[in-house]
């Protein structure tokens, strides 16, 4: 994932409402809304249910997923500067 995606995702999800987004149903009770979308339709009604509730998680997971992959990349920036260094003073201390 590039920077330039990463930076995207961050942006598109700090715009969106804040969760949870409860499943909630309409008046026949079938599930028909989650959080700020409304009148939710699938080709099956078998899967109905288990899109809305992936949108209900999504909403709270994809921020996570976001920020665990900035984590790890500045993790690994840093390790990768670190043993840079320590390349660069064995080879100092080689020569020397």
């Amino acid at each position: 994932m590039s920077d330039a995606v990463l930076t995207e995702a961050q942006r598109i999800v700090m715009k969106v409402p804040k969760g949870p987004w409860p499943v909630e149903p309409n008046e026949f009770g079938l599930p028909d809304q989650v959080g700020p979308i409304c009148f939710l339709e699938t080709w099956s009604e078998a899967e109905r249910l288990p899109v809305v509730e992936f949108i209900s998680w999504a909403r709270d997971a994809v921020p996570q997923f976001i920020g665990e992959v900035a984590r790890q990349r500045d993790q690994i920036r840093r390790l990768e500067r670190e043993l840079k260094a320590a390349r660069n003073e064995k080879a100092g201390a080689s020569r020397g």
